[in-house]
């Protein structure tokens, strides 16, 4: 019985040093991002959907489900890498980020490693393949923990800050029995 996982990346969100990145909602173009997602025929089979607890993640699938009729599954499993409530400068977010990914080991913003995250995340996917076995499965969820997961599946775990550059706003991939059958990263 073959179980299928589509994961997508949230669409942009609306920057505001002001809030904890966990709480940002989505910008103009995220919501535009968001809408263009009702209209991609991969998702129209979705069986369930199952987000993380920021709520952009929520903010981009919300019109799907609606279209699909389908309720909204929130699991903590699929955050973030876990990071501290500093607001980072494009230029420091970006030199910390690629030191996050170069060291799986390195605890970036003062959160967890890339490493405690990965593992999370798999959890979170061997919980919910253990509780629809055969469906179809879209979780949204984050560019860096995203690429965690897929990064181990390739074995690429060296071109991690590449992968992650190269990410966009509501990318997605499909995995089935633990084999890729279409990358997050299209080139």
């Amino acid at each position: 019985m073959k179980t299928r996982f589509i994961f997508l990346r949230h669409a942009e969100t609306q920057k505001d040093q002001n809030l904890n990145a966990a709480l940002w909602v989505l910008s103009e173009i995220g919501t535009d991002q968001a809408l263009k997602a009702t209209t991609l025929s991969v998702f129209d089979a979705v069986d369930v959907i199952y987000t993380s607890e920021e709520i952009k993640t929520t903010l981009t699938i919300e019109p799907l489900a609606k279209k699909l009729e389908k309720k909204i599954e929130i699991l903590a499993n699929f955050n973030e890498v876990k990071r501290g409530d500093t607001f980072l400068t494009k230029e420091e977010f970006e030199l910390e980020k690629v030191k996050q990914l170069s060291d799986l080991e390195y605890h970036a913003f003062g959160g967890e490693s890339c490493r405690e995250a990965l593992t999370r995340f798999e959890n979170g996917v061997d919980q919910i393949l253990q509780l629809h076995q055969g469906k179809i499965i879209l979780v949204v969820t984050h560019g860096t923990v995203l690429n965690l997961y897929f990064a181990n599946l390739l074995n690429v775990q060296n071109k991690l800050p590449e992968r992650w550059h190269k990410t966009s706003f509501c990318a997605y991939g499909i995995v089935e029995n633990n084999k890729i059958l279409r990358d997050i990263i299209t080139e």
